[in-house]
């Protein structure tokens, strides 16, 4: 699982907002789209619901959006504690 992928469910989750975190991560808004849809098919599950007028998030991504943090608590730490 990509890290990276999981800082943009994370902020997009957030924001309620893709572009949004797409920007912030300096990924233009298809490129955030097909990251998030890359790791939705990995997880096997819609994470955001998509409309064309908002992002809202689904049931699974309301119970997976700790354990993102989680994941990417850990691995910074990992990297603090490596010097990183």
């Amino acid at each position: 699982m990509d890290t990276d992928h999981l800082r943009l469910f994370v902020m997009a989750a957030e924001r309620l907002n893709i572009s949004a975190a797409g920007r912030e991560l300096g990924l233009a808004p298809a490129v955030a789209s097909t990251r998030l849809a890359k790791l939705e098919t990995e997880l096997g599950v819609e994470l955001l619901r998509r409309t064309t007028r908002k992002v809202s998030l689904s049931l699974e991504g309301a119970d997976f959006l700790p354990y993102a943090r989680e994941i990417l608590a850990r691995s910074e730490a990992a990297q603090a504690a490596l010097g990183g």
